[in-house]
């Protein structure tokens, strides 16, 4: 990985997570409550300037930003008065007013998400890549295109395997023959065992959507396949695209993606706990899940790929995991902008403020385990890539 691919990677997060506390930041101001900070990066400070209130620093440790407001977390403000007779304090807001705050980072990243999904649909004639699907899912806007032999997995050492067939192709045709879903393979494949076969792939995993393969392999022999006597080892899925036709889905085409993504990502959720709950595994779960590193080597791997479409790519994953990081700080989690939101809801329903020291510590614990759960993930992370 070069030295480049390091810097781009650390550039692109870090400006994910300045967007989301940007828009902290503004509605603090809005609502007339104190900045202290804003920072680029993590301390120790390199370099900061004071603008009226507000302290702006660029920081040693990349990976992001932070907003330091008065009253959110401190019993005093910067002039040592006790924060309850400060009218600029985040905690003599109303829980309106914080909820306002507590969610604004949210809203940014899906602003964004709105802005560079129709840059990538504008660019690329209004269709999105192709997008596996875990799950049946059907797309509110837009009109589907289905493949129904992508290839979601591969048996090691078996055909396909050794043949060079990856995760991400559709397997278009055997000997000729087009090939529609996974009852055509297996009608094309039967009696082949031993026998040399010609496969064409597309991969969607390319931008341009017209990279084309062509594989030769042979077949085995298979008893548990009760359809067909021969394999090539690989699992079969679906996968869609999305294409905004008429006038209305080509204006409002960044919405729309933005919805019908996170609708598929609340759907898949259901669908992975419900799976967990059902085989009392944890694995679903787990597996769904991608840390720091895993982030890092997704966006340092279409970096470095090569083709006319790289700028598209880019552009796409870093709108998915703009969207990512907003649906994942809306969860009601202690720690999380979402789990902030649900004690505001709580003050409201019972009319009553909560106890700034027991909410603090049910975040502390809450950042606790978010932060265990994060460096499980990460070492899984590793192991993988």
């Amino acid at each position: 990985m070069s030295f480049i691919t390091i810097i781009l990677v650390i550039l692109i997060i870090s400006f994910l997570v300045v967007i989301h506390e940007l828009g902290h930041f503004w509605a603090a101001k809005k609502n007339g409550v104190r900045v202290e900070e804003f920072g680029v990066g993590y301390p120790p400070r390199i370099f900061g300037k004071k603008f009226g209130e507000t302290t702006y620093s660029i920081n040693l440790i990349p990976f992001g930003g932070f907003v330091k407001i008065t009253g959110e977390e401190e019993d005093e403000n910067a002039q040592g008065k006790p924060i309850e007779y400060d009218p600029h304090s985040f905690s003599n807001k109303t829980p309106w007013q914080k909820s306002q705050i507590l969610l604004a980072g949210v809203i940014m990243n899906t602003l964004l998400s709105f802005v560079l999904f129709y840059i990538f649909f504008f660019i690329n004639g209004f269709k999105s890549f192709y997008i596996p699907m875990i799950f049946n899912h059907n797309f509110k806007y837009g009109q589907e295109m289905t493949y129904g032999t992508v290839v979601f997995d591969i048996e090691k050492d078996s055909p396909a395997d050794v043949a060079g067939i990856k995760p991400g192709e559709v397997i278009l045709k055997v000997d000729g023959n087009e090939i529609r879903d996974v009852g055509g393979l297996r009608e094309n494949l039967n009696g082949k065992a031993d026998t040399e076969v010609d496969i064409e792939t597309l991969d969607i995993n390319d931008p341009t959507g017209k990279k084309i393969n062509k594989y030769v392999l042979s077949p085995v022999f298979s008893e548990d396949d009760t359809d067909s006597d021969s394999i090539i080892g690989v699992y079969l899925g679906d996968a869609k695209a999305i294409y905004y036709g008429n006038a209305l889905e080509k204006i409002f085409s960044g919405p729309m993606h933005t919805y019908n993504m996170l609708d598929y990502s609340i759907s898949s959720l259901k669908n992975i706990i419900g799976l967990s709950l059902e085989t009392k595994d944890i694995e679903p779960v787990a597996s769904s899940m991608t840390g720091p590193v895993g982030l890092f080597n997704i966006l340092a791997s279409i970096i470095q790929s090569e083709g006319t479409g790289k700028i598209l790519n880019i552009i796409n994953t870093v709108s998915i995991i703009s969207l990512g990081f907003a649906f994942t700080n809306a969860l009601p989690i202690p720690a999380l902008d979402g789990g902030k939101v649900l004690f505001r809801i709580i003050e409201v329903v019972t009319k009553k403020n909560i106890n700034p020291k027991f909410e603090a510590a049910i975040h502390n614990i809450g950042m606790m385990a978010l932060l265990l759960l994060v460096v499980v993930i990460t070492f899984r992370d590793i192991k993988i890539w």
